[in-house]
């Protein structure tokens, strides 16, 4: 994420940051603001709320959590986000294969599923802005 908030403040963008009280010391430290949590569950609402657009970008089972969060929070219309999902180097070709699964299988409708976006390349990010 240092990358993400540096590349974001290169470009004039402010930085804000949500964490739990057990990540303190952890923090990005060029932060403009910084909002502390007690729980990992409060860090994700506060995280979406009031967001049209939620972007994953390749990371571990904590991103994963989150993702598949707000996947269902979308499909149970509790979150109006478009969903994009940053597939760099086909990092995340398993869990669209799985999504097209659900679909193929009942478990998802495909309204939804069009809401869950994989881009392999900035011009395909630019486009779903």
């Amino acid at each position: 994420m240092k990358v993400v908030g540096d590349t974001a403040r290169e470009c004039g963008a402010r930085v804000r940051g949500i964490l739990p009280r057990f990540m303190e010391g952890l923090e990005y430290p060029e932060m403009d603001d910084l909002i502390w949590t007690d729980t990992m569950s409060q860090r994700k609402e506060l995280m979406r709320e009031g967001v049209s657009l939620a972007v994953a970008l390749p990371g571990g089972v904590g991103t994963l959590d989150e993702l598949a969060e707000t996947c269902t929070l979308v499909r149970l219309h509790q979150c109006d986000a478009k969903i994009v999902i940053f597939n760099v180097d086909g990092f995340y070709d398993i869990l669209e294969r799985l999504f097209d699964y659900y679909v193929e299988t009942g478990m998802l409708d495909m309204p939804t599923r069009r809401k869950y976006i994989f881009v392999k390349t900035i011009e395909e990010f630019k486009k779903e802005l």
